[in-house]
């Protein structure tokens, strides 16, 4: 209850105002011998980052140093707490200011995916793949230990690790680039085989990461080095489809958004099976996710102040296949016309949706949508200098004294 206090008060209030009174406290905590304590430090500052990005950017340097205390710690709670809040310190805003410290963090967390608790590894792994994204070059020197280590877990690590573990070679391959060629062929395999497993839930997200690995792995070594791969990796993405799990289909979204950015034009030849998927997803009713099937729930309908921040497995579906479907227009342009209207049409509905992120997807779809349309009516990119056209010669402006056209109200207009 604390800790989702913190998280309540660190995004719904000022950081200059929760921050120190938070840091202080993470600061006092960790001296004390009491291990609790110093595991509560740990998830103090990882439940305060998000509403305090900005404001501790400054302090980065410091705030690792003392991740680098809790990760070193001789209590295993501790450990997995520090863990914990370096992978949420790792975020997208933060990045490339963690990675700068990657001499420091490193060493520390590969020692630690070899822990003989599972929890442990299960938690280093995460915070590894977090920090990998943004290394760059940086990870080019990790990289023959990093891909031993990663390989080995995906192979026999504990079931709940080789997910993480998936993922991480993809933000190795994601981070190295050309780099990465010597581990491309044996990594391609591995995945392949990851993405036709069938079975439990786990054994389902472990495919569903596979699926989303591959795309990274392909964009990362290039249309020309993925190409003879793309076929069959195509087949087993759209076979998860058919597997009645709502991680499978978002998986492959995802991976028809990446592939289409990367081999444009090449990939229209599925779009006759992805572009229906896609329309079946922005269509799926989601009343039932509610436990009531009318479109309104009778206790909701006066309480106009009720916060509506929260999403649905269908409604993360569909964000997931409207991200993709922007994409897939962008890199197939002509080719995906026949199936704009009905998609569009959805589209525009979604921007009513209860869940802000499906909302925000939806419009960020169709401004691409617009955005293709003119690329498609303009091939040639706008050059400065290039001589105005005069709308009047384009459409004759009415002569002095004459009366303008007359247009039919609106509610004569018919509808939409």
């Amino acid at each position: 209850v604390a800790l989702r206090v913190l998280n309540v008060l660190s995004t719904s209030f000022p950081p200059q105002q929760v921050f120190p009174v938070v840091i202080a406290h993470v600061l006092q905590y960790m001296q004390n011998s009491d291990p609790m304590f110093r595991k509560g430090a740990m998830l103090s500052l990882a439940i305060t980052i998000e509403g305090s990005v900005d404001y501790i950017r400054p302090q980065i340097g410091d705030i690792v140093t003392l991740i680098c205390a809790g990760l070193s710690d001789s209590d295993t709670a501790v450990r997995r707490a520090a863990c914990m809040a370096l992978g949420c310190i790792a975020v997208d805003e933060l990045d490339e200011e963690v990675a700068r410290y990657h001499e420091k963090l490193m060493p520390m967390i590969f020692s630690m995916t070899s822990d003989s608790n599972p929890t442990i590894v299960k938690y280093a792994t995460n915070a590894l793949d977090c920090i990998l994204e943004s290394m760059g070059d940086a990870s080019l020197a990790y990289l023959p230990q990093l891909m031993e280590r990663l390989v080995a877990l995906l192979e026999s690590g504990p079931t709940e690790v080789k997910p993480i573990a998936l993922s991480a070679i993809g933000s190795a391959a994601h981070s190295s680039g050309e780099a990465f060629a010597p581990y491309f062929n044996e990594v391609v395999a591995r995945i392949k085989h990851a993405m036709a497993l069938t079975g439990d839930d786990d054994t389902l997200a472990l495919r569903g990461v596979a699926t989303d690995t591959i795309s990274t792995v392909a964009e990362a070594a290039g249309r020309d080095a993925f190409r003879p791969h793309l076929d069959e990796c195509t087949q087993l993405a759209m076979q998860g489809m058919e597997i009645d799990s709502a991680t499978l289909r978002e998986s492959a979204f995802c991976y028809v958004g990446v592939m289409s950015r990367v081999f444009e034009g090449e990939f229209a030849k599925y779009l006759s099976y992805i572009a229906p998927q896609i329309l079946q997803t922005l269509r799926m009713d989601e009343s039932s996710a509610f436990g009531y099937d009318s479109g309104e729930d009778p206790e909701m309908e006066d309480d106009d102040d009720m916060p509506l921040g929260f999403n649905t497995a269908i409604s993360d579906e569909k964000e997931v296949a409207a991200d993709a479907v922007g994409q897939l227009f962008a890199s197939t342009t002509t080719a995906f016309l026949p199936y704009v209207e009905e998609i569009t049409a959805e589209l525009i509905k979604l921007l009513d949706h209860f869940s802000d992120t499906a909302r925000k997807a939806a419009t960020v779809a169709l401004f691409t949508f617009v955005r293709t349309f003119s690329k498609i009516a303009s091939p040639d990119p706008w050059m400065p200098g290039v001589p105005l056209v005069s709308i009047t010669s384009i459409v004759p402006f009415p002569a002095a004294g004459a009366s303008l056209p007359c247009f039919s109200p609106m509610a004569e207009w018919p509808a939409p």
